[in-house]
């Protein structure tokens, strides 16, 4: 039987309301194990998808047909790759993963937040571990078969501050030939002390260490940074990812809240927040430094307005919870408008255009 775009629209939405009706943590870990079994193959995918054209093409972190990855958080073992990439992504950035299993904070833990299509978190990094995740990873050949996969790297909560190079040089060495690109979360809300990290000394210690590895390593690292920093830390933070050979940088981590739940607020609230620190950056790094813009991306519109403030990629996670698995092809559809709205020709005409 035939659907009609309608129909498919309508049972997507379902889908999604479905999931809506379990506490927030539950419903997620219902959407991994969903997707780890491909049940999205199930679900009718409507068809209204732009046309894709060189107008969308981003060759940060090489060619991409479209800007839109999925952010850190969502799978945080690694365990439903195969059922992201089939929804559309062009990179899935999994993890954040730790040198030692750990079980996270106590729950509740995941908030909804609907009257703001937003969320708080505070899981605290709870994983099955980076040997896991390695042998996952290995196991799928991913990286090989070309998916764009990205390794969000954490410290365990109980490694003392000083020791917390070691735990991130751990959990390099162990990914390192798995995926196209690294990231240090040193920008977390919800584990005591990591915070601290995101200082020049630390980034600098760090990447001399990384050095080690191999000359070409640094730059396939990059830093997630977090947008509670005052305007003067936040920029020299970026100057001195900049001037080391960080990869790029990632704008920006949750929004650290004490109400109406303590933990990392994300989705549309942090919209404004992420897009002004995507200013800041571009007043220190005038656009050399690159950049993955992340924070309250819910529509086509959004993406664009990251983009124009010097974004090269995005990535979204509260977008496919507020609406639903076919949201990549939904946004692309409304970046294509919003494109033509403007008078753009690309996605490359767009960035930077904020600044005149």
């Amino acid at each position: 039987m035939l659907l009609s775009e309608k129909t498919k629209y309508k049972l997507s939405e379902y889908a999604t309301s479905l999931l809506r009706l379990f506490p927030a943590e539950l419903a997620h870990d219902l959407g991994v194990f969903f997707l780890k079994h491909n049940v999205q193959k199930f679900i009718p995918r409507p068809s209204f998808l732009p046309s894709l054209d060189l107008s969308m093409e981003v060759e940060t972190l090489g060619a991409f047909a479209h800007p839109i990855g999925l952010a850190a958080g969502f799978d945080k073992n690694g365990v439903a790759i195969c059922g992201l990439n089939d929804l559309g992504f062009s990179l899935i950035e999994v993890g954040t993963v730790t040198p030692k299993p750990q079980a996270g904070n106590s729950k509740p833990r995941l908030f909804r937040q609907y009257d703001q299509s937003g969320l708080i978190n505070r899981m605290g990094f709870n994983n099955a571990g980076v040997a896991a995740m390695k042998s996952r990873l290995l196991e799928g050949d991913y990286y090989e078969k070309g998916l764009r996969l990205g390794v969000n790297l954490g410290k365990n909560k109980d490694t003392p501050v000083d020791l917390a190079i070691d735990d991130y040089l751990h959990g390099l060495r162990e990914t390192l030939n798995t995926a196209l690109y690294f990231v240090i979360n040193v920008s977390s809300p919800n584990t005591p002390g990591l915070r601290e990290l995101a200082s020049s000394d630390f980034l600098r210690r760090l990447a001399g260490e990384i050095n080690s590895l191999g000359s070409e390593v640094l730059a396939k690292v990059w830093v997630k940074v977090d947008p509670d920093m005052t305007k003067s830390d936040f920029q020299v933070l970026i100057d001195c990812i900049a001037h080391i050979g960080f990869g790029g940088v990632i704008l920006t981590n949750t929004h650290s809240v004490q109400y109406p739940h303590k933990g990392g607020q994300s989705g549309h609230p942090l919209g404004i927040i992420s897009s002004l620190r995507l200013e800041w950056t571009y007043e220190v790094a005038k656009g050399s430094l690159p950049v993955i813009g992340v924070g309250g991306i819910l529509s086509g519109g959004d993406i664009l307005q990251k983009v124009m403030r010097g974004a090269d990629l995005v990535q979204i996670y509260s977008a496919m919870i507020y609406r639903g698995p076919w949201v990549v092809q939904k946004l692309l559809m409304e970046l294509e408008w919003e494109l033509k709205n403007y008078g753009f020709g690309s996605l490359r005409e767009a960035k930077n255009t904020h600044y005149g």
